[in-house]
């Protein structure tokens, strides 16, 4: 038993709380662009997660269920290790966003003066790696991870907090996800 629980602590740990921007640490554009993408060989992880998501969301209020979400964020930001890997970025937005369009395709508006980025990642599926288990997870919760995950990546571009807001994504019907960042 616990070398199964060591198992999915380590599931977990190797990426189960991912985002939309998770493919940012990936080592190459394809494997942002979803190609390369590795499954879980223990499906149990997925499966667990694959049933608490519907009873978070049928249990818990949307606000709480958010917050949750929202805070998943923060371990697998550290597991990629993405403060250092946007650490060349940091102060310096500009660059930050080049990249993102350069490297990963992603259309980028930024009004500097409102301090608003709004972000389209092109892309016709869901970047998440939860969807790309063996068990795929299709509840729109999962967005507020993304969520998370963007707020802690633009602040530390930014060098201070920011609001990030999923306005469109796949799991909530739309063609792409889509994301409006706020600096100010």
């Amino acid at each position: 038993m616990e070398s199964t629980r060591r198992s999915f602590l380590a599931s977990c740990a190797t990426g189960l709380c991912a985002c939309g921007f998770s493919r940012l640490a990936a080592a190459s554009p394809a494997e942002a662009a979803g190609e390369g993408i590795q499954t879980v060989k223990d499906p149990m992880p997925s499966k667990w997660i694959a049933a608490l998501l519907p009873q978070l969301e049928q249990s818990v209020d949307r606000k709480a269920a958010k917050s949750v979400l929202k805070g998943c964020a923060a371990a697998h930001f550290d597991h990629l290790d993405m403060g250092r890997q946007v650490a060349p970025y940091a102060g310096n937005m500009d660059a930050f966003l080049a990249f993102l369009a350069a490297e990963w395709g992603w259309k980028i508006e930024y009004d500097k003066a409102a301090g608003q980025i709004r972000i389209d990642e092109a892309k016709s599926y869901c970047v998440c790696p939860l969807n790309h288990q063996e068990a795929p997870q299709k509840s729109a919760l999962l967005c507020d991870c993304s969520e998370g995950f963007a707020e802690k990546l633009f602040s530390a571009v930014a060098g201070r907090p920011v609001k990030a807001e999923v306005v469109a994504s796949i799991l909530r019907g739309a063609k792409s996800c889509r994301y409006r960042i706020s600096l100010a």
